[in-house]
């Protein structure tokens, strides 16, 4: 009997053996599936992050490309000249002051109002029926210092909303200066938006892109009776402190992605607002 009891006591731990190495290979198998459901996430995640990635630098590529041929080691009037070189090898077409309405929705219109623009130097959004009721097309190098010479180029003229669009006149941009005599700075306006300061600062280095006879001077002023009036611009200082203090606006990437749709060309300093300190600075 004795003899039996052995045999049951070995089958028995035989038996209990078994179990213990079962459970550990099952809760491997468990541990196993659950790592490999999180690197499927992980990776469907990464996969998401990539694409996303890939396309942003796909945008960033096609940008740069457009200065493919520029030689960024030059500055100075080197570095302007091939600037100037550029502009006028990509611009194709200008779209002509008096059709600028044509395309303001396309350039300036307000993605959150269908039929909307953005006042420039304010920001306001304004319904645009069309014909010139309620905006005005602003010379941002005004027409009675050499404008006209850059009026058909739809970089420089800006809808504004007429009632704002007089306090400026003709004059310098200045900081701090309110009265259209001695300089005017859009953020002296009640309803002006001080961003708008380095967004103008942009579209005049622009203009001497555009147009090679245009100077930019470091004056409040250049009077009517003065040789160089109606080529120049300023306050070269304050444009210069404009552009590096305030970033790049999406007005303003909306603005030059539509404008080398509809013109063949880009204003240089929106996407690379550093260049102006290589001319200027």
């Amino acid at each position: 009997m004795k003899k039996y009891w052995n045999v049951f006591l070995l089958v028995a731990l035989m038996a209990l053996s078994a179990c213990t190495i079962n459970n550990p290979s099952t809760s491997s198998t468990s541990n196993n599936d659950n790592t490999s459901q999180i690197s499927t996430s992980n990776s469907e995640e990464t996969s998401t992050s990539e694409s996303t990635s890939s396309t942003t630098t796909s945008e960033v590529d096609e940008v740069e490309a457009y200065y493919q041929d520029v030689d960024t080691s030059l500055s100075g009037e080197a570095f302007l000249k091939e600037l100037q070189d550029l502009n006028a090898k990509m611009r194709v077409r200008t779209v002509g002051y008096s059709n600028m309405g044509s395309y303001f929705l396309k350039t300036d219109g307000d993605p959150d109002n269908p039929g909307n623009l953005i006042g420039f130097y304010s920001g306001d959004s304004a319904y645009f029926s069309g014909s010139w009721t309620t905006f005005n097309r602003e010379h941002v190098w005004p027409n009675s210092r050499g404008g006209s010479a850059v009026e058909n180029d739809i970089h420089v003229i800006r809808p504004t909303i007429q009632s704002q669009n007089g306090d400026r006149g003709n004059s310098f941009f200045v900081e701090g200066k309110s009265s259209s005599k001695g300089g005017w700075d859009p953020a002296m306006e009640s309803w002006g938006d001080a961003k708008y300061r380095g967004i103008v600062a942009r579209i005049v280095f622009y203009c001497v892109v555009a147009n090679p006879n245009f100077e930019l001077v470091d004056k409040d002023n250049v009077s009517s009776g003065e040789s160089n009036y109606k080529r120049s611009m300023g306050k070269l200082s304050d444009l210069l402190e404009w552009n590096d203090t305030y970033s790049i606006d999406w007005t303003e990437t909306q603005r030059n992605d539509a404008a080398q749709d509809i013109q063949g060309n880009r204003n240089p300093f929106i996407d690379h607002p550093e260049w102006v300190n290589k001319i200027w600075g």
